[in-house]
């Protein structure tokens, strides 16, 4: 299997994880609330608890690749989003939608971490900017074709018929994978969750742990991790509900918004991660941070529609090329089982952050009848990521 299928496959199922399992509730979220009948502050709940899955799955993951092999992970994974989709068209009850979002939530988390690990070992090092640059724009090409068929499926045939649709395609992607990737070897290693192992052997991992974490460039992804969430996702999770009922704007400007996210999403990744190869990580991932400060202030001020539109494609190709940037910076910087540790904590750090972020935002709207503090402390909080990731640059100097 060759690196280019890897990547193809894993970019897939991104889209299907991410971009459906995670984005999509937040492109129907004003038509499933008004047929089940829950609050902003229930939806952010709910979001939360997508979130709280996450973590659970993140503070796992990178446990579960050695025990049970990247591979095996993915696809389970995978599976496990299928599933999550599937339930979701036949759902009737709020407490319906809060179980398959955190299940889905939960396939997010851990079909990413082990991506990291396959892609260390199996994509060459020149390339791995683009591979996994091109991955985690996955979920531009999902965010993507939500908003062409959303406005399609939505009027004529309701919420449900979205669900079908990402399901029968999340289960394509699924076959697919399961048939190609039999064809790597197994990667398990069982013997890092062996508890026979010798208490020696248990004691330097301990204290190799405790070095790693006294070195402030971890510290500094960790921190950006956790405000990532923060800055992205409720702006991303609120984006439609702020456009329909804060501002007013139809489906249709809605929908072309949210299709500008993912448009340029799909090139974000690669085009920052390309950007990365030639000039370095730490400084293409300063300007991404640069620019999503820019879209959310877009959002914040939204003018008119085309500014709308001008904020969403900025976001896209920003939103999408900070999490393919920060674990390419892992991999090109740590060994392997040193990274996929780092690169767990700091997805668990990612699912915190944006359990509250999503949280305060559904309260917030609640309690002021808007959005508009969710754009406003995600610029905030863009512009401080700026700061922290040129605090990188000048660490390795």
């Amino acid at each position: 299997m060759s690196f280019v299928e890897i990547t193809i496959l894993f970019t897939s199922f991104i889209a299907t994880t991410y971009g459906f399992g995670v984005y999509l509730f937040s492109t129907i979220l004003p038509d499933m609330k008004a047929e089940l009948h829950f609050s902003y502050t229930e939806a952010g709940g709910f979001i939360s608890l997508a979130q709280l899955g996450f973590l659970a799955a993140a503070l796992s993951s990178s446990f579960l690749t050695h025990g049970l092999g990247a591979k095996r992970l993915i696809l389970f994974s995978m599976l496990a989003s299928c599933l999550s989709l599937l339930g979701l068209i036949f759902a009737t009850e709020r407490w319906h939608v809060a179980i398959f979002l955190t299940t889905a939530g939960a396939a997010a988390a851990a079909v990413w971490v082990p991506m990291v690990a396959i892609a260390q070992d199996r994509i060459p090092k020149k390339h791995q900017g683009k591979a996994i640059g091109l991955m985690s724009s996955g979920t531009a090409y999902g965010v993507f074709v939500n908003g062409l068929v959303v406005p399609i499926l939505l009027p004529e045939y309701g919420w449900r018929a979205v669900w079908v649709f990402a399901a029968l395609l999340a289960w394509t992607f699924f076959a697919w994978g399961w048939v190609r990737l039999s064809t790597l070897p197994d990667d398990r290693q069982s013997d890092t969750c062996n508890l026979s192992a010798s208490p020696t052997k248990n004691a330097n991992e301990r204290i190799s742990i405790r070095q790693l974490f006294r070195q402030p460039s971890v510290l500094i992804i960790l921190a950006m991790m956790f405000l990532n969430g923060i800055a992205c996702m409720p702006a991303q999770n609120y984006l439609i509900s702020y456009l329909r009922d804060d501002l007013g704007y139809d489906l249709a400007i809605a929908g072309r918004a949210w299709s500008a996210i993912g448009l340029f999403g799909m090139v974000g990744g690669v085009l920052m991660g390309a950007l990365a190869d030639k000039i370095g990580v730490q400084k293409s991932l300063t300007l991404t941070y640069l620019l999503l400060s820019v879209a959310t202030g877009l959002f914040l001020r939204h003018g008119n529609a085309y500014e709308v539109y001008l904020g969403a494609a900025v976001f896209g190709l920003a939103f999408n090329a900070i999490f393919g940037l920060v674990p390419a910076y892992v991999s090109l910087n740590f060994p392997q089982n040193t990274a996929t540790l780092i690169f767990g904590l700091a997805t668990v750090l990612l699912g915190v952050g944006s359990m509250i972020g999503n949280f305060y935002g559904g309260m917030m709207h609640d309690a002021l009848n808007s959005f508009s503090v969710v754009f406003l402390i995600s610029t905030l909080t863009a512009l401080l990521l700026t700061s922290f990731s040129f605090l990188l640059g000048r660490l390795k100097e």
